[in-house]
Parts: C-alpha cells; structure tokens; sequence
C-alpha cells in the first residue's frame, strides 16, 4: 500500500533540460515526492526490474516516460512495462511535448495510464505536477 504523504517518482527523460525543469517543478509541488531520473528506456527498464546497480531501489508509485528516447522509445518501454507481470500494475504517463493526437491514440492503445503534453515554463509544469500528485494521493488508488 502507498505512503499517502510522499509519492515515489521515476522519470524517463533523455533531454537534461527536461529533466532539470521536471526536478524543479516538483521540488516546488505541494506534496511531498522524491523523484529519480533515468535516461534510457533500457536503464528504465534495468531499474524497475532491480537489475545490477538497481538492486535496492524502491519501487515508483509513478512512472513519468518521455516518448522520445534513443534507441528503445517510450512506447516500448511501456510495452515491456505492461508485458511484466512484477511491473504491469506500475501508474505509468507519457509525458511528451507532442500534443499530435495519433501520438496520444497510440500511447493509449499501448495502454499508458494517462498522455500529459508538458507545458512550457516551470510555473505550468508545476501546476500540472500539483494535479497529477492531487489525483494520485487524494483521488485513485494505486499500489
């Protein structure tokens, strides 16, 4: 069962801008969280199954995956997510700067949890954080 006072997050981003903006932005949300970055679909992947270097990781009640990564996209992350029975209960969100609506039909049909398309600027982004924490610890439950 969840901590309903903190909320683990893993993120899946590539771009160090992005990661630095999404670290911020949530620094500054009303709840408390501890974010952990990846930058690779693989090294995503490797830290949710506790692989060599993950072993003692604890496990994400959130998982927030760029679709745009090199070499294994976010969508296949989400796949191989989905495929594992220890990982397909994982809330997992795209979160693109595409708001193109093919990209969303197919982040549903590889059944992503939710499609943010991030905001510009760090005031948006937080804001949009807040409600993603606000729905997560207040309104659904999840693992």
């Amino acid at each position: 069962m969840m901590d309903k006072k903190s909320l683990r997050i893993l993120l899946v981003e590539d771009a160090e801008f992005e990661a630095e903006i999404t670290k911020r932005a949530l620094s500054g949300c009303d709840f408390e969280n501890s974010m952990t970055r990846v930058a690779s679909g693989e090294d995503a992947l490797s830290y949710l199954r506790r692989e060599p270097g993950y072993e003692d990781v604890a496990m994400p009640h959130l998982v927030l995956l760029d679709l745009n990564l090199p070499r294994m996209t976010g969508r296949d992350v989400l796949r191989e997510i989905r495929n594992d029975p220890s990982l397909a209960h994982l809330f997992v969100i795209i979160c693109s700067a595409s708001d193109e609506p093919s990209e969303v039909t197919k982040a549903y049909q590889a059944t992503a949890n939710a499609y943010i398309t991030k905001p510009l600027g760090l005031g948006p982004l937080r804001e949009m954080m807040n409600k993603v924490g606000d729905f997560l610890l207040n309104v659904v439950k999840i693992p």
